[in-house]
């Protein structure tokens, strides 16, 4: 009966390959035999290529469904000619949690490649503080309230700018997504990315840069070992969730382990022509005039879009922004942080930052019933003693607690941190993560007023 069964799976892995093969053009055909041989040195032979294990941090876009679909042509082509074939492990990476729309598109693909019924093959997901096998209902799982208080916690911190909320705080989500991989389970023989030099450069600069601003130490280190750049951005990233806690910087090392490896295939993938029947086989639907954002590929833009009501609803006063999208954002951010409407619409204004510079426009143009309540929630902010139903009109509208928000109004973060917020907040249209930024908290207030 074994003989059988595999008789059978080798005959839908064959199935697999000739499809693929058959929707690729003869250009990516060629650039799949190159990967092959990268791959079968970099393992140092094929009769290693059975313990060599392939990790990958997958997006939702254009290049990396290309690089999937490049590596599972490869694994599968070298599973015909060798008595084995490398070990693939494929972790979804999607901030803040993949809605029903990416979801769609990653089990279209995934199914297409037959990858979930592949023992050679691991899918896994990252989100929350784990990884857990990729599935719908483990996507759907809410954050934990240690992210919840962190995103809100840094939108107020960084003026209610979506570019940034959205923006360079993924650096050191991914970050410390390929941390906790590599801190679990068998340590990967190397990871394979698709991401451009320049982008790869660029972000290597960026942590640098950080590394400095923040104390810590060991920029020689990062460039041997990507653990030890991703145990290093892991702790900045719990340093930016909870910037009033002391985070101790230390000099990391990739001594008594050995360095990750990392494959970089750009060069490999990087020809588009006729990929559209690649990309119909695989179910999903990516039209190439679409714009592709460095590293855009690791967060639902449908998260973006609500935003992007909301402050519509700000500047141009229309009342039914939100509505018109259908909620599809609004049920995003409830079910990932269980963060509503009313406490995005106040991330986005920041009114208590600089001590309380903004409240006065929020009240105007938010809660018009409050404004009679101006001097009691500055009061409160500041620390002295006021009516209960103030504290609890301020916990409710932010979602942060009133111990965050006099931190926020006062400005009170230890300097290391305050730093590390400044940075994450302007870098990241550098790293042109977004194309269009969101107008920040000063410009919708001025509009309120």
């Amino acid at each position: 009966m074994s003989n059988i069964h595999e008789q059978a799976m080798h005959y839908i892995y064959q199935q697999v390959l000739d499809r693929l093969l058959e929707h690729m053009s003869q250009a990516q055909r060629a650039c799949v035999q190159l990967l092959i041989q990268r791959l079968l040195v970099a393992a140092g032979g094929v009769e290693y290529i059975g313990d060599f294990r392939v990790l990958v941090i997958h997006g939702h876009d254009r290049c990396n469904t290309r690089l999937l679909a490049f590596l599972r042509a490869a694994q599968l082509s070298i599973a015909l000619r060798a008595p084995h074939t490398f070990r693939l492990q494929v972790v979804v990476a999607c901030q803040p949690a993949p809605g029903a729309e990416v979801l769609g598109g990653l089990e279209s693909t995934f199914s297409a490649l037959f990858l979930q019924d592949d023992p050679r093959v691991e899918l896994l997901l990252a989100g929350g503080q784990q990884l857990q096998p990729f599935s719908r209902r483990a996507a759907s799982a809410a954050s934990t309230s240690y992210e919840r208080e962190a995103l809100l916690m840094f939108g107020h911190l960084s003026a209610g700018r979506a570019e940034s909320l959205l923006g360079s705080r993924l650096h050191l989500e991914l970050a410390e997504t390929l941390r906790r991989i590599l801190s679990q389970g068998a340590m990967p023989s190397a990871l394979v990315t698709a991401i451009p030099v320049r982008q790869r450069r660029r972000y290597l600069a960026w942590s640098r840069t950080v590394m400095r601003l923040t104390g810590e130490r060991g920029s020689h280190a990062i460039h041997q070992c990507a653990a030890v750049l991703c145990e290093t951005l892991g702790r900045l990233r719990a340093l930016a969730a909870r910037p009033t806690e002391h985070v101790e910087a230390r000099a990391p090392s990739c001594q008594g382990q050995t360095p990750l490896r990392v494959i970089a295939v750009d060069d490999l993938i990087n020809d588009s022509r006729g990929e559209d029947a690649l990309f119909h086989m695989l179910g999903i639907e990516m039209p190439a005039s679409a714009r592709e954002e460095p590293l855009a590929a690791f967060f639902d833009p449908a998260y973006l879009t609500h935003l992007q009501r909301l402050r519509d609803q700000c500047l141009l006063g229309r009342r039914d922004a939100v509505r018109s999208g259908k909620g599809t954002g609004r049920h995003l951010f409830q079910e990932a942080y269980a963060i509503d409407d009313s406490q995005l619409m106040c991330l986005l204004y920041a009114p208590f930052a600089e001590q309380g510079r903004g409240l006065l426009a929020f009240l105007q143009r938010c809660h018009p019933a409050m404004r009679v309540a101006l001097p009691y929630l500055h009061r409160a902010l500041q620390g002295q003693p006021c009516p209960e139903a103030v504290v609890h009109w301020l916990i409710s509208t932010s979602g942060l607690s009133l111990a965050q928000l006099r931190v926020i109004y006062s400005g009170g973060l230890p300097h290391t941190a305050s730093r590390l917020v400044a940075k994450l907040t302007r870098r990241d249209v550098r790293l042109r993560l977004l194309a269009h930024p969101l107008p920040c908290a000063e410009a919708m207030a001025k509009v309120a007023s």
